[in-house]
């Protein structure tokens, strides 16, 4: 198990293993929505793996750390934590190398204060407020990550395609699990307009209920509290867990639901019911 080399918007790291320990038997892993691939990392090794994300900065970062990770490693460890580096970062051009793209991606990710791709604003502490470690201490953090991430990538396919098509694509076998972690509903979430591919509109949800309900692979869907989602996945398994937030250096409390349409596996730590029509 491991763990990702950079926070994000919406990730599932302290949840991750609890989500995975739900997934029912399946040959194919595939995730349509990757970001941070927090759950794929926490899993154990499928026959075959697929991730994809719209993002195509996202997958670069990936491909690179899997086919680079001792220089992409260094070229960030050698990154100094400073506003002026974050503000650079920001400025990705098409003629930079693959390391240097992939360097600003995570420098940007790991120095602003969101964990997304948008401007944010620079990760800094005045007074530690709690915290026991130094944003650069943080960042050699992630940075130690990037070895066992990269292993784990190693036999993992990589996808940037629009979502609904990689649905449609691969939820036609029963032996694909399909983990789907969209953006969340905007009545469902504090921030809006948190990812440079977003799902703004509830009719950009009912059409992922669609591709979803008709799939014949396994499929668990992530989504907080939603009377909709209810509606849309009327028979489906919902299970609950209690999670804890962090967004924009804040913490809060939130419940975590997961929608299965097959029997998720019990675990300790959360609890399963069948939706209702």
């Amino acid at each position: 198990m491991s763990a990702p080399p950079f926070a994000y918007f919406g990730g599932k790291s302290r949840l991750a293993g609890d989500i995975a320990a739900t997934f029912p038997e399946h040959t194919h892993y595939v995730e349509p929505y990757a970001g941070s691939l927090a759950v794929l990392l926490a899993k154990q090794p499928s026959v075959m793996e697929t991730v994809n994300d719209l993002d195509g900065d996202i997958v670069h970062f990936w491909k690179v750390l899997r086919e680079q990770p001792t220089a992409l490693a260094r070229a960030c460890a050698l990154t100094p934590h400073s506003r002026a580096e974050h503000a650079a970062a920001r400025d990705r051009p098409a003629e930079l190398d693959d390391i240097e793209r992939a360097r600003r991606v995570w420098t940007y990710l790991t120095q602003g204060r969101a964990g997304i791709l948008r401007n944010t604003g620079w990760r800094h502490y005045v007074a530690p407020s709690g915290s026991s470690t130094s944003m650069p201490k943080y960042l050699r953090g992630y940075v130690d990550r990037m070895a066992a991430a990269a292993e784990r990538l190693a036999h993992v396919s990589l996808e940037c395609r629009p979502a609904l098509d990689l649905i449609e694509r691969y939820g036609r076998s029963p032996e694909v699990l399909l983990y789907v972690d969209p953006p969340y509903l905007g009545s469902a979430r504090v921030w809006g307009n948190n990812y440079r591919h977003e799902m703004r509109t509830d009719d950009e949800h009912r059409e992922l209920a669609t591709a979803l309900n008709n799939c014949a692979a396994a499929v668990v869907l992530s989504g907080y509290p939603s009377p909709l989602y209810d509606e849309l996945y009327a028979g489906w398994h919902r299970t609950t867990f209690e999670a804890t937030t962090g967004q924009g250096g804040t913490r809060g409390e939130r419940t975590e639901v997961l929608w299965a349409n097959r029997l998720p596996q019990p675990t300790l730590f959360c609890s399963t019911e069948e939706i209702h029509a």
